[in-house]
């Protein structure tokens, strides 16, 4: 197969995500995104559209990967070859393109998330070099929530954003760090003064990005609390599949459920 790489930067955004969903096309998690929505999804995890590219096998699109940087690390935000084209190697050629191309860029550590399911592509990213760091997990809060009075107070989203970075020295997962929702749509809640909440708006329902309680208030409950008050004021409210495995208890506690899908974190230190 005769693939050819070309900078994501070179397409619109309508066009990026028509190839995108062509590419995920019968795959386990359906992808396709409106243009606005793509771009703000994609831009929110500052995925490089010079880093990013679309593989053509004759002119035809075969294959899109999107590259997020921040810094000298990287993160595959999506990654899918066309139908067509699959099971003929051209996963394992993409990669170590890829790989090698953001190295002499001064990559240096290369992050991705994969559904827990997908074996094929586990043992892709395994035998490039990749390690599993930790499970994730997606939560969802009950339908009928709780009629206690809701005690959250509306904030300044970027506020709340460069407090977390600020006070916050543990490594979060991409999706969930706050650099990940600062430019989204969002509303943030203050809880007691002491633990807040950013929930993006950008899809059709609302969906929890981040929670952050004060270093001095942690491990007095203001954490279970918020997740419930938050759920009051969204009920169902849902979060990315990119919670980290040592939460599900605050998230149980909370009265959240899991969700059917799950994935791995990995990591490849070049």
């Amino acid at each position: 197969m005769n693939l050819v790489a070309v900078p994501a930067i070179h397409y619109s955004c309508e066009t990026l995500a028509a190839i995108a969903a062509d590419c995920f096309a019968g795959y386990s998690v359906p992808f396709s995104l409106p243009p606005a929505v793509f771009a703000q999804r994609f831009l929110a995890e500052d995925v490089n559209l010079v880093d990013s590219c679309v593989w053509l096998e004759n002119d035809e699109p075969a294959a899109v990967a999107l590259v997020a940087r921040r810094g000298n690390s990287a993160r595959l935000a999506a990654f899918a070859i066309r139908p067509q084209f699959r099971g003929q190697g051209a996963g394992r050629q993409i990669m170590l393109s890829l790989m090698a191309s953001l190295r002499a860029k001064g990559v240096n550590e290369m992050w991705l998330e994969v559904l827990s399911d997908n074996q094929a592509a586990y043992a892709l990213y395994h035998g490039l070099g990749f390690t599993t760091v930790q499970p994730l997990l997606g939560y969802q809060g009950a339908a009928q929530a709780g009629d206690e009075s809701c005690t959250l107070q509306q904030c300044d989203p970027l506020a709340v954003v460069r407090s977390a970075i600020g006070e916050s020295h543990e490594r979060l997962p991409w999706l969930v760090d706050p650099l990940s929702a600062v430019s989204l749509p969002l509303q943030a809640f203050e809880y007691r003064k002491h633990a807040y909440g950013l929930v993006s708006t950008l899809a059709d329902t609302p969906q929890l990005r981040f929670i952050y309680v004060e270093p001095e208030y942690r491990h007095k409950g203001f954490g279970l609390e918020l997740l419930r008050a938050l759920n009051q004021q969204f009920p169902a409210l849902s979060t990315t599949v990119a919670v980290p495995e040592r939460f599900s208890l605050l998230f149980e506690r909370a009265d959240y459920v899991a969700r059917a899908l799950s994935q791995y974190e990995m990591k490849a230190t070049f």
